[in-house]
């Protein structure tokens, strides 16, 4: 059965609640009650939709896997050069960061925090993913003769390093976050540098 429009709003407000309160008092230290409060519903509503409040947390992740699955699924139907798709990809994938940032706040806060009695979840899910992604694309660009012939793991770690400290910059310190035009800067110094070398005439003769 679908979801009316209210019961989409009551469940969104619960989520964005719980997301609040768990990266600034913590897992453990946040109670349902503390939940339904922010959220403005009563205790029913959110059994209803979660269960519990081990329920609400996983729920909060598994969209944000959701979400995720969504762009990585989107880059592997993209067309373009090499350098076209993973910086779209990591573009894409920033773009969604800036619409969820307080949940992406929360994760940091759970995972890097002290242990808090918090159901278990494989948060490498995503890494996995978007390396997988960025190592295919990178290794066809390298086949292709687009980039140049560098290892395919050192170049995939160089893309997430740019991409997960841009994120980690806009959380940590807004005021110095590079933002999307930041990041697509850093990606074009970084893709002339993967460029594979033009060959020169006598090299187009012997290559001939």
């Amino acid at each position: 059965m679908l979801e009316t429009q209210v019961e989409v709003s009551v469940r969104q407000r619960l989520m964005d609640s719980a997301v609040l309160l768990f990266t600034t008092r913590g897992y453990a230290a946040t109670s349902v009650r503390e939940i339904v409060e922010m959220a403005g519903v009563t205790k029913p509503a959110l059994y209803y939709h979660f269960e519990s409040k081990e329920g609400i947390y996983l729920a909060i992740l598994d969209e944000l896997v959701k979400i995720a699955d969504e762009g990585i699924a989107a880059s592997r139907v993209a067309s373009g050069t090499a350098r076209q798709r993973l910086e779209a990809f990591l573009l894409g994938i920033y773009a969604l960061f800036e619409t969820k940032k307080a949940w992406v706040r929360m994760i940091n806060a759970v995972f890097w925090g002290p242990a808090q009695g918090a159901p278990p979840f494989d948060f490498e899910t995503f890494h996995r993913k978007l390396r997988n992604v960025l190592a295919e694309i990178v290794a066809e660009g390298i086949a292709a003769g687009e980039l140049r012939a560098a290892d395919r793991e050192d170049v995939t770690l160089a893309l997430m390093g740019v991409l997960s400290f841009n994120m980690d910059l806009d959380l940590a310190h807004p005021e110095l976050g590079l933002g999307r035009d930041g990041l697509r800067r850093v990606l074009d110094i970084l893709f002339a540098g993967l460029a594979a070398p033009a060959l020169t005439p006598a090299h187009q003769e012997t290559s001939q």
